[in-house]
């Protein structure tokens, strides 16, 4: 008889592609998730993975017991979640990164109607995907998608950048005039004073390859290491800067900022959710994506 803990083990494996990311989606240790898998493969009598020293890989007939098993357990799962007294049952926890700028600008506001509790870790990209790799994070807000075997991405969203001053900028009149020279343009771009993210210009390197198809040749006259107070300090006059429309939006509209310039073809980037795989039906991520993903 087949013990259902065997499956549970076996859909955990094929989700995260090994056998270390299945025993810590299930609190169990290595050596039982892999005695799961053997009594599985003796009781189907079928070698259901193929052992690889950094991954399990399945096998046809994986496949085809996964299809038909994964359903039912998931199933199984549900019913037994739905019949918990709300009551007295905590709303699951997701420990979320993210980069603190999204989430104070666009991330806090979209999660309002949540019914789970957050715990919200900040960081860059690189390093939170590896926390969630380890099953340290439950899902990570990135601006890039990094090669992790066993993470899902899903797009949320799209930032589109744009190159602001402070509105009381007086702006000469010969860049005025040089607006149909692309080259007077970047020469009077790199003469001013620029605020960036850090000494890398991450964002003004991006956008001055897609204006001008090269690097740029400046440096910054501040590094802060928060688009919120880059946005702060141009307002200020203490500079320019590319920026994600997100941050400035309201300082446009507002008349606080202004747009400089804009190159015929835009600077943006997408923006992703990631989990992992093993946790791809658990229900509150399911309601994190969907809270999170711009519908308009």
């Amino acid at each position: 008889m087949v013990d259902f803990e065997w499956y549970r083990s076996f859909i955990a494996v094929y989700r995260s592609g090994t056998v270390t990311g299945a025993a810590k989606a299930r609190f169990l240790t290595q050596p039982a998730v892999s005695q799961h898998i053997a009594a599985l493969e003796s009781a189907v009598g079928s070698e259901l993975f193929q052992r690889t020293p950094r991954k399990m890989i399945p096998t046809e007939k994986c496949k085809a017991l996964y299809s038909r098993v994964a359903p039912a357990a998931d199933g199984l799962e549900r019913v037994t979640g739905g019949l918990r007294d709300t009551s007295t049952v905590q709303a699951p926890t997701i420990r979320l990164g993210t980069p603190l700028d999204y989430f104070h600008e666009v991330g806090f506001q979209r999660l309002q109607q949540s019914n789970f509790r957050l715990q919200i870790e900040f960081g860059d990209a690189e390093q939170m995907i590896g926390r969630l790799s380890l099953g340290k994070l439950d899902a990570v807000l990135a601006t890039q998608r990094m090669q992790e075997d066993n993470v899902d991405y899903k797009q949320i969203d799209q930032e589109n950048f744009c190159l602001v001053v402070s509105a009381g900028t007086q702006i000469p009149d010969n860049f005025k005039k040089a607006q149909s020279s692309i080259d007077e343009i970047e020469r009077f771009l790199a003469r001013q004073q620029w605020i960036s993210y850090s000494a890398g210009l991450p964002i003004i390197r991006r956008y001055w390859h897609v204006a001008f198809n090269r690097r740029p040749d400046i440096e910054p006259e501040m590094i802060i290491p928060s688009l919120i107070l880059i946005r702060k300090a141009i307002e200020c006059g203490k500079g320019i800067s590319v920026l994600p429309r997100y941050i400035c939006e309201q300082s446009l509209e507002t008349g606080r900022l202004t747009i400089l310039w804009q190159p015929e073809e835009p600077l943006t980037n997408e923006l992703w959710i990631a989990t992992r795989k093993v946790d791809r039906n658990k229900q509150e991520l399911q309601q994190l994506v969907s809270l999170l993903y711009k519908t308009q």
